[in-house]
């Protein structure tokens, strides 16, 4: 009897180990997000999923009680999202490839046991989200940065204050991304949501948890960084905090902002009136072990397929050739020797293909060329990631549009060198033979190309000075783009 009990579980389980098995790339991101002890951010993913674990264990008797059927639709939901996953993979769209990992799980479920015992493992599965590594850092971050602005207004000392940037007469201060109060953010939801779903809270009462909670988490980081600042200040930049690390000190204000939470969310709404124990299980239904069985070998079949048909395809695909031949624009344009010093540094680390040229016309105007190339795209190593960057550190974007020309469309960038000198900057990446100017875009078709083979991507940048106007700069760029600088 016991054992008819946790078959069902065991189902369960053996899906999430097989879709972790099978997205192992999604899953070996998770584990080095997790175990990152030098940004921090994500650390708590390792409790996360021990509490889901347990959330989908404490559930057993419900999941246990749910009518079970293999559901045709669930399938249908299922392949499309391993198919949207192994594009996304295949195109290094990190923030769309992990999030899909947890809906996967809950369309598997639904596929093998039905929709009844999906929705039971519905919240577990949201609740790892908390430990997905692509929130982003960058609206709280600017949220930072104005509540400082405001507070340092109010009691002083004065700050001058350049983007995310804080300069005070003893001192300068970053507000990085780290200072964003990110984790302290993903963490206090997460509690919250945790309260709220072991009080058996109704979900209006449960939204009031959440505001409360980021309302709490933004104030105390808010704290922590304004705290830093003035004991800056006031030690003459000797203080602890800024000469060592305010990390654990944010922890102490951020647990004090948990207590004020556990305080509060009881008369924020009344719990739901229920049995010490949980809302009552309806009465076990009779399991019929043998078609759940199958369901979930078919699940696991519909999960394993896409991932291992593209790679037996791609394995009989030799790697695209990199053409190394550089611009040839008709004359008045002619090669001239590289500038020995540039402002522009283009980062692209693994790329097969990294080149510079510079030409110039009779009237001396000059254009910078770069041309980058991958044979294989990966999650370190593409034209638009983390660690790429087409401006570099010696140039500031300033303002974006798309610009035309007689060989198709370009995006175009104004920036600014540490002189302020301007210039502009065209690109357009090719993939596949298709030119495409969205970084966004560049990504998709790349995932959707390779599918079944590798397709070559490339992206071709020009630079040109913007010497009275912009307007001239973007002229040249015309002319150069007409003369078969770019084809």
């Amino acid at each position: 009897m016991a054992a008819a009990r946790y078959a069902r579980l065991g189902l369960i389980g053996a899906l999430a180990c097989a879709i972790a098995a099978v997205c192992a790339p999604s899953s070996a991101i998770f584990a080095s997000k997790w175990a990152d002890t030098v940004s921090l951010g994500y650390t708590h993913g390792w409790l996360i999923l021990g509490i889901c674990i347990v959330l989908i264990w404490r559930s057993r008797r419900e999941l246990a009680a749910q009518p079970a059927g293999a559901s045709a639709s669930a399938f249908a939901l299922l392949a499309a999202a391993v198919l949207a996953w192994l594009v996304c993979y295949r195109g290094s769209i990190e923030t769309l490839e992990l999030p899909l990992v947890p809906a996967i799980f809950v369309l598997a479920v639904a596929a093998a046991l039905g929709w009844s015992v999906a929705r039971t493992v519905l919240f577990p599965a949201a609740y790892f989200c908390f430990a997905v590594p692509v929130w982003p850092p960058a609206p709280l971050q600017a949220l930072t940065v104005h509540a400082i602005h405001g507070m340092l207004r109010l009691t002083g000392p004065p700050a001058v204050f350049a983007g995310d940037e804080v300069q005070i007469p003893n001192g300068r201060f970053v507000i990085e991304q780290g200072c964003s109060g990110l984790h302290f953010m993903i963490v206090g939801l997460a509690v919250a949501a945790l309260y709220g779903e072991l009080e058996r809270d109704p979900w209006r009462v449960r939204i009031r948890q959440l505001a409360l909670i980021a309302a709490l988490a933004l104030l105390a980081n808010w704290v922590r960084v304004y705290t830093v600042i003035e004991a800056g200040y006031l030690t003459d930049m000797q203080s602890y905090l800024v000469r060592v690390s305010h990390y654990g000190f944010g922890w102490c204000v951020f647990a004090v902002a948990l207590l004020v939470f556990f305080l509060l969310a009881p008369r924020l709404g009344s719990a739901a009136e229920l049995a010490p124990g949980g809302a009552p299980a309806p009465p076990a239904q009779r399991q019929r072990l043998r078609p759940e069985l199958l369901g979930c070998l078919a699940a696991i079949a519909v999960i394993a397929a896409p991932p291992a048909a593209s790679a037996l395809v791609r394995m009989r695909k030799p790697l695209p050739a990199i053409a190394t031949a550089g611009a040839r624009p008709a004359p008045p344009w002619h090669a001239v020797p590289l500038p020995s010093a540039s402002a522009w540094s283009p980062r692209f680390p693994g790329a097969d293909l990294l080149r510079r040229d510079d030409f110039a016309d009779g009237a001396g105007r000059t254009i910078e060329v770069l041309t980058v190339a991958y044979r294989v795209q990966r999650q370190d190593a593409k034209l638009v990631g983390e660690d790429s960057s087409l401006v570099g550190n010696g140039l500031e974007p300033q303002a974006q549009q798309l610009a035309r020309s007689s060989a198709g469309v370009f995006r175009e960038a104004e920036v600014a060198d540490r002189t302020q000198a301007r210039s502009l900057i065209w690109w357009r990446y090719e993939v596949a033979g298709r030119a495409l100017v969205a970084p966004v875009a560049e990504l998709t078709w790349y995932g959707i190309n390779a599918l079944v083979w590798y397709p070559p991507a490339q992206l071709t940048a020009l630079r040109t000075a913007c010497n009275s106007d912009c307007e001239g700069a973007r002229r040249t760029l015309r002319d150069f783009v007409a003369s078969g600088g770019v084809r």
